[in-house]
């Protein structure tokens, strides 16, 4: 089939030789074998000179009014045309796949190349946006892509017009002040009468722009003049509405999101987003991990590019920045990608889930427990959907423990092939033994209660029965506020330094966790650490974590209420009572650090990242899609649902 094409020179630099460009159009394996006509708009004074193959017109009027005669011409003899914007070369094999495209389907009225890159094994972009920093794409990228795009609006620097449009849409508006910004104007009419646009990402042509960085395969409506911006908007109200939901931008977006899952082929290092979203600006469990393991990762200093994100209370109160010099630390979602997201807690609303899709292409979740979902009342509205959706969509799951790894596996259907981690969390003594904390020689003896407000910590029954059975024995309690008897001094969790509840420990004759349901316990690690006695439930999570410690403190399990008076009265009376054995898993290793445990978890994530096909980021775009289309009534407003990327459309 023969076609006619229009070339629009105009935009390259003043030193651009017309001649070599038009050479090489000519050439059989471009444009000589299959363009009957050619119209060449440029601005350069050499035009002049230049002898025009036969065929070809070369111009240097206005380029608007040059496409509108390319346009009128090619309407007139019911050929495709091809519209070239920059020193564009399109080989005979690309502009094929560009016609077969278009004859898919009766309302496709527009199809559109990708380019290269500058570099070999690179293409171009598809528009500006998404990842601001990537300059262009690894072109093993395309494998993860569908053959084409449906999308509507696309101006693109290679763009094949299919003649029934041609014939329907009359002239390209000269108002313009550029040919990209007519085709926004000319598309957009055609759009409305459903014609749409295929992008053909298996339609490679080159592009010999030195420009940096390389010009992008579809032209946006921002990119435009002033001008041109004002009289779009003026004529087409819709066409930025357009182009954020129909249009290439969240392509592009996935695009630049999985060019971050490849690293290597930009010779950079992975890059790793550590949300700590979930820290407080205070002393707790959650706190602890999150702390410990980007600790752990800052000191290993390994191959990956780090940046941390948490609240601007918790950077404040945790001096982040200080501590983590040379990272990147950050209170919100940056507008950069990254290779992999990381959050250190179990989400708790689909929002945050939201945020790390649209910012990595592998999404990895550490689960500390499932306490919130089992006792209900403390869990955020919506919580097993919440849940429910990151079981099925992300692309792996660690776990402080075997023992919340079951309880979450029980109460979740976690699909085969997702890659699981359990990776325990610090039981070296040193990571837990504060050098400050300094023990008075005339300090009275005291039973700390170790705890907090939630009723499966069990603090107040156990702080209770201890007062009733022990009535002249000092009682310190982390937990809810509470007076019981002068002996009993309760302070509240959450509030205290972290040198303070250290000194607790440190002191304390006896340490009671009485708590019903934990994840891992660090109460049971620092007790030991400063080698004290500590009394706690009975349970698989307590045999797992004390074959894991050093033999050095003990650890006296209990059932029932009746059983701790009985082991706390003989620990008081310097009895023997039965305790677990210590450090038997180690088989004469040392125990873990959290340099130990980040550099397990970064090891994982090497493996995670290895293969891209394994990302389940196309299924989540897919769904957050859905999402979108939710009424607010559906969601109860318990979830913020913004705008998000759109899934790529495909054929």
């Amino acid at each position: 089939m023969l076609i006619d094409a229009f070339i629009d020179f105009t935009g390259v630099g003043p030193d651009f030789d017309v001649e070599a460009a038009v050479a090489r159009l000519d050439d059989a394996e471009c444009l000589g074998s299959i363009a009957a006509r050619v119209t060449c708009v440029t601005a350069s004074e050499a035009a002049g000179r230049v002898q025009p193959p036969r065929g070809w017109d070369v111009r240097t009027s206005s380029a608007v009014d040059a496409c509108r005669d390319a346009f009128a011409a090619a309407a007139e003899a019911d050929r495709p045309l091809l519209l070239l914007i920059g020193d564009i070369q399109p080989n005979s094999a690309a502009v094929g796949l560009l016609l077969e495209a278009m004859a898919t389907d009766p309302m496709i009225g527009f199809a559109s190349a990708r380019l290269t890159g500058a570099h070999d094994g690179s293409v171009a972009r598809l528009d500006a946006t998404g990842d601001g920093a990537i300059d262009e794409l690894p072109r093993r990228l395309l494998a993860e892509l569908p053959e084409t795009y449906l999308v509507a609006d696309g101006p693109a620097r290679c763009l094949a017009v299919k003649p029934i449009v041609l014939a329907n849409f009359g002239e390209l508006d000269v108002r313009f002040e550029t040919v990209a910004g007519a085709l926004w104007h000319y598309m957009s009419r055609a759009r409305r009468c459903g014609f749409r646009t295929l992008v053909c990402n298996r339609a490679i042509v080159t592009s010999r722009s030195d420009s940096r960085p390389c010009p992008a395969s579809i032209i946006t409506p921002r990119s435009l003049s002033e001008a041109d911006r004002v009289l779009l908007r003026d004529l087409s109200p819709d066409v930025e509405r357009t182009a954020g939901e129909f249009g290439t931008r969240g392509a592009a977006a996935s695009e630049t999101r999985l060019a971050r899952a490849v690293p290597h082929a930009y010779g950079t290092r992975p890059s790793l987003l550590l949300d700590l979203r979930n820290m407080i600006a205070g002393v707790n469990g959650t706190t602890t991990v999150a702390l410990g393991i980007s600790r752990g990762l800052h000191a290993l200093r390994a191959g990956w590019d780090v940046t941390l994100v948490a609240s601007k209370d918790a950077c404040k109160f945790h001096d982040l920045e200080q501590s983590f010099a040379g990272s990147q630390v950050v209170t919100r979602i940056p507008a950069r990608q990254f290779t992999a997201a990381l959050r250190l807690s179990q989400p708790w609303n689909v929002q945050e889930m939201i945020d790390l899709h649209a910012a990595a292409a592998y999404n990895a979740y550490l689960l500390l427990d499932t306490i919130a979902w089992d006792v209900t009342y403390p869990a955020p509205r919506h919580l097993d959907g919440t849940w429910r959706f990151m079981t099925d969509h992300a692309d792996a799951l660690l776990f402080i423990s075997a023992y919340t790894r079951d309880r979450f596996r029980r109460r979740f259907q976690v699909p085969d092939g997702t890659p699981e981690l359990v990776t325990y969390l610090a039981f070296d003594p040193a990571e837990y033994v504060r050098s400050d904390v300094r023990v008075p020689a005339n300090q009275e003896s005291f039973i700390l209660v170790v705890g907090n407000d939630y009723d499966h910590k069990d603090v107040v029954p156990t702080m209770e029965l201890l007062a009733t059975a022990f009535p002249y024995q000092s009682i310190v309690a982390l937990g809810p506020p509470r007076t019981i008897t002068p002996r009993v001094r309760v302070l509240q969790s959450g509030t205290l330094s972290e040198t303070d509840i250290h000194r607790l420990y440190a002191g304390a004759r006896v340490v009671v966790f009485p708590s019903f349901y934990e994840g891992f316990g660090f109460p049971i690690v620092t007790t030991l650490a400063y080698g004290g006695t500590l009394v706690a439930r009975g349970s698989s999570l307590l045999d797992e974590l004390a074959a894991r410690c050093l033999p050095r403190g003990r650890i006296v399990p209990f059932a029932r209420r009746d059983d701790l008076i009985d082991v706390v009265g003989r620990l008081l009376h310097d009895e023997d009572v039965a305790s677990l054995p210590l450090g038997t898993a180690l088989d004469g290793g040392r125990p873990m650090s959290w340099q130990d445990v980040s550099a397990r978890i970064l090891a994982f994530l090497d493996r995670l990242i290895s293969d891209l096909s394994r990302s389940r980021w196309r299924s989540r775009e897919h769904t957050i899609a859905q999402l979108m289309a939710a009424p607010t009534s559906l969601v109860d407003g318990a979830v913020k649902l913004p705008r998000v990327h759109a899934d790529l459309p495909s054929t």
